[in-house]
């Protein structure tokens, strides 16, 4: 069998629970609880304005009461923005292999999808209320053709393809939009300013505040790629830096300790 997952945005804040777990997710599941088993395919649908085929991978825990399942902290029961789930709901745990959580990552639009031969007829597309959807083979097989494709999210108007953009670890959770915006609000508070956590550079004395926030990025202490598993990430586990200074932290894979030489670099010069 072949599943869809889908999460209303408005109930569950989805990109940022992809975001803050991209290896292992849990997705409440109130049907085909006895039919899903490990090793399916699934698809992670997001509904709303923005609706569509945002992440993808495979059942790696069957149906589990929410409070027996192997990895709890990886629940994101703080991520409900209504009422979240009961400790007694099912959740299949998922291991993801790869996330779009946009058009320009090529994500596939539920319009792609409605245009599509096959997927027309799909119950995600025809009755799509619900949190699981059964796919046919035929149905998998036409998901898998569209989320292949580097044109699935939209028209190409001009230009040309250069290269599938894969959305990996590290780029999926510096996505988080709820974690850069806590960060960034609890450095201003406690600092009075936003500046470079390295280079110490101050946008408030370049930018108009409109764009001062732009400035910065949300940097990872804790490389997300070297995550052996489900982690949780705290405005502890992140730094504010500069936009010059993230890009050299991630020059090469040492980015540990990248950052380490470069703060030391900057305090010297203090």
């Amino acid at each position: 069998m072949a599943w869809i997952f889908q999460g209303n945005p408005t109930r569950f804040d989805i990109d940022d629970y992809l975001s803050r777990y991209p290896q292992l997710i849990y997705w409440r599941t109130n049907r085909y609880v006895k039919d899903i088993v490990v090793g399916d395919p699934v698809f992670v649908w997001r509904a709303g304005n923005e609706a569509g085929a945002v992440a993808v991978g495979k059942v790696v825990e069957e149906p589990t009461p929410a409070h027996a399942v192997k990895h709890p902290e990886a629940l994101g029961d703080d991520i409900w923005v209504t009422n979240e789930a009961s400790s007694s709901e099912f959740k299949t745990g998922i291991q993801l292999s790869e996330i779009r959580l946009s058009s320009d990552d090529n994500m596939v639009s539920r319009a792609a999808a409605k245009d599509d031969n096959v997927l027309s007829a799909s119950t995600i597309i025809t009755v799509p209320t619900g949190t699981v959807f059964r796919l046919s083979d035929d149905e998998l097989s036409a998901l898998k053709r569209l989320w292949g494709s580097p044109v699935a999210a939209a028209a190409q108007t001009d230009g040309a393809n250069e290269g599938k953009r894969q959305l990996h670890a590290h780029y999926a959770r510096e996505r988080s939009s709820r974690l850069r915006r806590d960060k960034l609000s609890a450095f201003r508070k406690k600092h009075g300013c936003l500046y470079c956590e390295i280079c110490g550079f101050s946008a408030s004395a370049h930018h108009p505040d409109p764009f001062t926030e732009r400035a910065y990025e949300v940097h990872h202490k804790n490389p997300l790629s070297a995550a052996a598993a489900a982690m949780r990430t705290t405005l502890q586990d992140l730094a504010v830096l500069c936009a010059n200074c993230h890009r050299a932290v991630h020059a090469n894979s040492y980015v540990t300790e990248n950052y380490e030489e470069l703060a030391k670099l900057y305090a010297s010069r203090r």
